[in-house]
């Protein structure tokens, strides 16, 4: 029999709040649908034998109660895989703002490990539920701002006070942005504003929660701005599930509606989005929920060193765009949302003599891409955008350079063995080195045997990084003997374990970074790569860590407390290496990575790092490695840094090669 046709879905992507499928529904289920429709829905109910049950709605239940006197409440984060142990130890899980929290009068032994973090969601619940701020230690401060920073808050400070409520922080990695933006919000002395919501890689919070806490240190309580810290990957905690309304059955239907219906949680005066690349994609989740705070927002600050790397990257800047060039509304309408920014993103820069093609998805909806013809559109396109972001007199942004990065092709041959299992079939290949043959079925793990084709270049990428591992030990390992320090860029974990394998099995101790480590972990092995007990670092991790010499070196923390009389020490002053052994396709990545160790240390001087790119050569990573480096260029010269990279330089080092 052959299966059923599916009719076409009628649910449109982005709507306005009030006027989604899921609002009409919620408006017909109490009784506002026309006759006509009621009457579809009579006959259809006659036709049926069975009857349907009723699907279960959803609705937000009661925040935490009060404490009784004499108690406190104690709001916990607790891991997934930890619930149990957490509910033993008499946690209990709260719906309604979904944390577990416990009642009493001090927190047991048993869930000490699971105090909320200053500055997080868990923390800011904690402190509503009590009333009360948690205490604070304070210290004098340990960081001082350098004059390029103060520069910042200046620039800043002023857009604001000439009613400019963006400011777009560019600078190159490893100049102090966090230090900077922090510094400004000291600076803000408007009584209305109070609370700043930071929203930033898993990688950078540790890095925020010091600043925040130094840079506030020797204020009194009542001066201090209250600071919410959240991941990209949290952003939905920050929206309320919306009363009454049936979400539907499937999670990506739920969150779409919870997005658009769903109202905003907490009232935030300065919105800072730090790596706000990740917002490129207007029309993803974290990026309609962070829209939608800031729209609401007195000030938005946006961070990043790659803020894109061409013009339909940067949606999310429309709204400081239509006021800096004061000619007409780009994005109209309060509750245009996701792809209804693309939209008209698209048509403004279509208008606007842009290089752009419209396209029909597989949905139905149309789609955009920037496609330039020739060389000179291509540069007059980049050039306007920088204008607009950079260029000339733009006071709501600021764009400076950081140390020129060398740069080195690492061509690595192949041998004759590793060109057969490069040019074999997956499963043969996983076979023959020892791999397994996994994937995911209905929540369990089942064995893979007919890989699709639709992966196969990030298959041949993940056979070329297995195959340079011991290319890769080689080189690693005559750089320590050098006296550098090497950090080693990865895109697999499988590559990751057997590079550290590898290294360790020789007696190097090798420190290791990746997304499936929590923040306190990933910070020691950074601690230790930075204070020397580790010569080697390894991480998948593209941003948000410092790995330069002679770094100032914040207070370890407990629990995201400092002592009273913070002990500081400086990384070591051995030069560092970058070996990029994965290449990646966005230029974005690549750069994050040769910032990671190419910084300015804790006495203002330049600290370079040559970057290595490996590939394996003859294999589609040698165009990968080609096409990021075109990319880096037009990133150049968008933010107004043309010294990222010479195209021309690198190839003729290749060429040498």
């Amino acid at each position: 029999m052959p299966p059923r046709r599916r009719k076409p879905t009628t649910t449109a992507r982005t709507v306005g709040a009030g006027k989604s499928a899921a609002a009409r529904k919620f408006k017909a289920s109490n009784g506002t649908a026309s006759k006509t429709t009621a009457s579809k829905t009579t006959a259809t109910a006659k036709k049926r034998t069975t009857t349907r049950r009723k699907p279960v709605r959803k609705t937000a239940s009661p925040e935490l109660r009060l404490p009784d006197p004499g108690e406190r409440v104690w709001v916990l984060d607790v891991p997934f895989e930890d619930r149990a142990l957490a509910s033993a130890s008499g946690a209990r899980w709260h719906p309604g703002p979904r944390v577990f929290a416990f009642y009493g009068t001090e927190l047991p032994v048993g869930l000490a490990s699971f105090e909320s973090m200053p500055y997080s969601l868990q923390r800011w619940v904690e402190d509503d539920a009590n009333d009360t701020w948690r205490s604070e230690v304070v210290h004098e401060r340990s960081m001082t701002p350098r004059e390029t920073q103060l520069e910042s808050v200046r620039r800043q400070l002023g857009a604001m006070d000439n009613g400019f409520p963006y400011f777009a922080q560019m600078d190159s990695t490893g100049l102090g942005k966090t230090l900077a933006v922090c510094e400004a919000v000291r600076q803000m002395d408007d009584p209305a504003i109070s609370t700043v919501l930071v929203v930033a890689p898993k990688g950078a919070l540790p890095g925020w929660r010091r600043t925040i806490a130094d840079s506030e240190a020797d204020l009194d309580p009542t001066d201090r701005k209250r600071w919410l810290l959240l991941t990209y990957q949290s952003t939905k905690k920050l929206l309320t599930v919306p009363e009454d309304t049936d979400l539907g059955k499937r999670k990506k239907t739920q969150n779409k509606r919870t997005i658009t219906l769903g109202e905003l949680r907490f009232e935030i005066d300065i919105v800072v989005a730090d790596e706000s690349h990740a917002l490129m994609n207007i029309e993803s989740q974290q990026s309609q929920i962070l829209w939608r705070y800031q729209e609401a927002a007195r000030a938005v600050v946006w961070m990043s060193a790659t803020p894109g790397y061409q013009p339909m990257h940067f949606a999310y800047m429309a709204r400081a765009i239509e006021q800096s060039r004061a000619d007409g509304d780009i994005i109209t309408g309060e509750d245009a949302l996701g792809y209804a920014v693309t939209t008209q993103w698209a048509s403004f820069l279509e208008e606007s003599g842009f290089a752009i093609k419209e396209g029909k998805a597989g949905t139905g909806l149309k789609t955009w891409r920037w496609e330039p013809e020739d060389a000179a559109r291509r540069e007059r396109d980049i050039g306007t955008i920088h204008r607009w972001l950079a260029g000339g007199a733009v006071p709501w942004s600021i764009s400076r350079p950081s140390p020129p990065t060398p740069r080195e092709p690492l061509g690595q041959e192949l041998t004759a063995a590793e060109k057969r299992l490069y040019n074999s079939a997956w499963v043969d290949y996983r076979k023959e080195v020892g791999l397994p043959l996994w994937k995911s079925v209905g929540g369990r793990r089942v064995l893979q045997k007919n890989p699709s084709t639709r992966a196969a270049a990030l298959r041949f990428r993940q056979k070329c990084s297995y195959l340079r591992i011991q290319s890769s030990a080689d080189q690693v390992r005559a750089w320590v003997r050098d006296g550098n320090q090497v950090f080693v860029s990865m895109f697999y974990r499988e590559s990751v374990a057997a590079l550290a394998k590898t290294l360790r099995e020789e007696g190097q101790d090798v420190a290791v970074v990746d997304g499936g480590m929590s923040s306190p972990a990933q910070e020691a092995e950074i601690r230790r790569f930075q204070t020397g007990a580790a010569r080697v670092i390894i991480s998948t991790t593209t941003s948000a860590i410092n790995l330069h010499s002679n770094e100032l070196l914040l207070p370890e923390s407990r629990n995201g407390v400092t002592p009273q009389a913070p002990l500081l020490a400086v990384s070591t002053a051995a030069p560092r290496v970058t070996l990029i052994h994965d290449p990646r396709w966005t230029p974005i990545e690549i750069r994050q990575i040769e910032g990671r160790a190419n910084r300015i240390d804790k006495d203002h001087n330049h600290t370079t790092s040559t970057c290595y790119y490996g590939y394996a050569e003859g294999t589609v990573e040698e165009e990968m490695v080609l096409v990021g480096i075109e990319r880096i260029a037009d990133l150049g010269s968008i933010v107004g840094q043309a010294d990222l990279i010479d195209p021309e330089a690198f190839l003729a080092a290749r060429a040498e090669k």
